[in-house]
């Protein structure tokens, strides 16, 4: 595959089987079903966007990116909040062509700076994000919250 045959484009309803193999290959599993919502309320907020690439006809990568204001910043900071290229179709430009998207979507919108989080134990992501230009800047904290008790 060569990059000029993949297109990014705005994900779709009928694009939910190929997202949720997408998001279970990146080791969030998910379920077709679920899907659809998630992307609507995505699609709901102005200030996020969920991206595919398309390489006739089969979904071979996904974005998500996210713009917020914060109170240090002038201007919105977006986030790519998810990346992930089919296993069999890496290291073949998708990934830079959905990141170059995303960047496309966080300047329009204003912003001037992109950030992305990415586990330890990534080591080829970690990689690709400095082989495009970007530099480790910190560390990343997270806590899960148990689910809320019902009565």
């Amino acid at each position: 595959m060569h990059p000029s045959t993949v297109i990014v484009r705005e994900a779709i309803t009928d694009d939910a089987d190929a997202m949720a193999r997408l998001c279970t290959q990146l080791g969030y599993p998910s379920e077709s079903p679920a899907i659809p919502g998630r992307l609507e309320r995505l699609r709901a907020d102005r200030n996020a966007r969920v991206y595919v690439a398309d390489s006739g006809g089969t979904i071979v990568g996904l974005t998500t990116i996210h713009l917020r204001d914060t109170i240090n910043h002038d201007a919105p900071i977006a986030q790519l909040t998810l990346l992930v290229v089919d296993e069999a179709n890496r290291t073949r430009g998708v990934g830079r062509a959905l990141v170059q998207a995303a960047e496309t979507f966080a300047r329009d919108r204003g912003s001037n700076r992109m950030t992305v989080t990415t586990a330890l134990n990534r080591a080829d992501a970690h990689a690709f994000y400095e082989r495009i230009g970007y530099a480790q800047t910190g560390r990343r904290y997270g806590k899960d919250f148990s689910p809320p008790r019902t009565t």
